[in-house]
């Protein structure tokens, strides 16, 4: 995922609600969806839930927490820029409570609820290797759950037995912009170092990619099949429609709430996020089982 962070408050002392909460990427709509189903379901707690943007800025994020503390808000929903940073760890040693939307690094003590990555990367790899793609590449940004998602490509890769190759491609931020630079340069290589399979961290890199190798020439799927990630919206109306990786997103946000609300265990939530391969026109039918 991107970044997101929402805060979830009830009245303050005044009577008065308190909310207080923070995307990192407004850009991004899966941070978009997330919120909605946090937000649908502090209001049904009688709860509710402001956003901020920080811009993918971690500066800004670190900001934004201590703001929240000052407001003394109840607890926080958050999807760190990268790390959890240390003051989201302090709020939490100081009592405000906050869950973890993304994948948790190494041993933690609080509340954590991702997807299942590895394997949604599994069914990318899986599927474009089940087209006959061999030469296979992986564009990504420097985030945890990134990281899982090309784990899932690597399996996919060494379970198949096909004498298949994989480029990793790493870009700052998973944004369009960032898939049409890639683009542009993969489209300055000579055909046989040309990928015919690519996995994008996610669908704002991949709809970049798709513009930018059709506006070079590149037929998309013929020359080159490709998958995005999280099946956003735009997915399904760009200009060839985009395969993706589907994760429930707004039931992500929506079970985080309840989390930090104490009324859903951690534990009850496991299994329950797995991730949909959706298959569209940017990659060819299967040529075998």
């Amino acid at each position: 995922m991107g970044r997101a962070r929402s805060s979830c408050s009830g009245p303050s002392r005044s009577g008065h609600p308190r909310p207080r909460g923070l995307v990192s990427s407004a850009a991004n709509p899966v941070y978009a969806e997330i919120a909605a189903g946090a937000e649908a379901e502090a209001a049904a707690h009688g709860r509710f839930i402001l956003l901020a943007n920080s811009d993918e800025n971690a500066e800004r994020e670190r900001a934004y927490i201590n703001f929240f503390e000052s407001q003394q808000v109840s607890g926080v929903v958050a999807a760190p820029v990268g790390d959890v940073p240390a003051e989201l760890l302090g709020l939490r040693s100081r009592g405000t409570p906050f869950v973890l939307v993304g994948v948790a690094p190494g041993p933690h003590s609080y509340p954590a609820i991702s997807g299942d990555n590895e394997r949604g990367g599994h069914l990318a790899a899986a599927h474009l290797l089940a087209q006959g793609r061999r030469r296979l590449l992986f564009a990504g940004g420097p985030h945890p759950h990134v990281d899982l998602r090309l784990a899932g490509v690597r399996r996919a890769i060494a379970e198949s037995g096909e004498p298949a190759s994989l480029e990793v491609v790493r870009v700052r931020v998973q944004t369009a912009k960032a898939g049409e630079e890639v683009s542009r340069a993969l489209l300055e290589r000579p055909g046989r170092d040309f990928p015919d399979g690519i996995v994008a961290g996610n669908d704002l890199l991949a709809l970049g990619l798709l513009h930018g190798l059709i506006v070079g020439g590149a037929r998309v799927p013929e020359d080159v099949s490709l998958v995005g990630y999280d099946d956003i919206e735009f997915a399904d109306f760009a200009i060839v429609p985009l395969t993706s990786v589907r994760h429930p997103s707004a039931a992500l946000g929506a079970s985080a709430v309840r989390l930090l609300l104490g009324v859903e265990d951690e534990h009850d939530m496991r299994g329950r996020f797995e991730p949909e391969l959706v298959v569209r026109a940017t990659s060819l039918p299967a040529t075998r089982p």
